[in-house]
C-alpha cells in the first residue's frame, strides 16, 4: 500500500522549488469525478482555475486520458497544456494535433467488433463509446458488473477480428484498441525527455495509469529526474495497481488540495 500523500509533503518540496517540474495527470476520476456516463463528467471551475495557475507556474502541465484528445481539451479547458488522448495514441502539443499512423489499419476491425457487440448486447444499460481510434464499452450502469463483463468478453472471443486488435480493461469498461505498443508510461517518458524537466509528478486512478507510475520509477532509477506517483483510491482499483504508486489520496477533492499546495 502506498503512503498517504499529505503525511509526506515535506519530502515533495522539490516539486515546488523548481520551475523545471512536470505536472502530469489523468482526467476522469482524478481531476473530474467519475460520472454515470462519459458525457456527464465535468471538470469544475475551481479545479480549472487552479490548473490554469499551474500551467503558468510550471514548465509542463499535461493531461493523459483515455478520452479522444479534442474531447479532453474541451473538458479541461486549459489551452496552454499538453493533451494526450486514447491512452497515448494521439496528442495535441503547442496546438498541433498528431496521431500514430500505425493505428489506421486497425480502425475498421475495431469498429466491426464494436458494432457486432452492440447488435448482440441484450442489456440497454451498456454504453458504447466511439472514440475515433479506440472504442469503449461501459457497463457501470448494469446491475451485475461481473456477469456483464464476462458476457462482453465471451462475445468478443467468438469474433475472429478480435484476435487482431487489443482488448483492455478499465474501471467498469472494456476497451478495444489498436495493438500498437504505446501506453501512458511511454508517453510520460516522451513528455519528460523532450521537455528538459528535473522533476515530475503523475496523478491517476485507473489500471492504465500503472504504466505511468512504473515508468516514473524507471526514470528516477536512471537518475534522469526526481519523481512522485499519486493514485486516487477507489474500491474499483485492484491492489496490485495501488502498489505501483508512491502515494495515495482519497478522491478528487484531495487532488485539488494537492494542486493548491503546489501553488503556495
Amino acid at each position: 500500500m502506498p503512503d498517504y500523500l499529505f503525511d509526506f509533503l515535506d519530502e515533495l518540496e522539490y516539486l515546488k522549488n523548481s520551475s523545471r517540474t512536470a505536472i502530469i495527470t489523468d482526467i476522469d476520476g482524478t481531476i473530474s469525478e467519475i460520472a454515470p456516463t462519459p458525457h456527464e463528467a465535468r471538470v469544475d471551475e475551481e479545479m480549472r482555475e487552479v490548473l490554469r495557475e499551474i500551467s503558468k507556474r510550471y514548465r509542463v502541465l499535461a493531461f493523459i486520458s483515455g478520452r479522444p484528445v479534442h474531447e479532453a481539451l474541451r473538458m479541461v479547458g486549459v489551452p496552454e497544456a499538453i493533451y494526450v488522448g486514447n491512452h497515448g495514441l494521439e496528442y495535441i502539443i503547442n496546438g498541433r494535433y498528431e496521431r500514430f499512423r500505425e493505428v489506421e489499419e486497425y480502425l475498421p476491425l475495431i469498429r466491426k467488433c464494436a458494432l457486432e457487440l452492440k447488435e448482440k448486447s441484450p442489456d440497454e444499460n451498456i454504453i458504447f463509446e466511439d472514440k475515433g481510434i479506440c472504442y469503449s464499452i461501459h457497463y457501470r450502469q448494469c446491475t451485475d458488473h461481473e456477469l456483464t463483463e464476462k458476457r462482453i468478453m465471451d462475445a468478443l472471443r467468438e469474433m475472429p477480428e478480435s484476435r487482431k486488435i487489443r482488448v483492455d480493461h478499465g474501471r467498469m469498461l472494456v476497451e478495444l484498441k489498436p495493438p500498437v505498443e504505446y501506453n501512458k508510461g511511454l508517453i510520460v517518458r516522451k513528455i519528460i525527455e523532450e521537455s528538459d524537466v528535473s522533476s515530475a509528478v503523475y496523478l491517476g486512478d485507473d489500471i492504465t495509469d500503472a504504466d505511468a507510475f512504473r515508468e516514473l520509477r524507471k526514470l528516477e532509477s536512471e537518475r534522469k529526474i526526481r519523481a512522485a506517483s499519486v493514485i486516487v483510491l477507489s474500491k474499483e482499483i485492484p491492489d496490485e495497481i495501488k502498489d505501483s504508486a508512491s502515494f495515495y489520496v482519497s478522491g478528487v477533492p484531495e487532488v485539488l488540495r494537492f494542486l493548491k499546495w503546489l501553488l503556495k
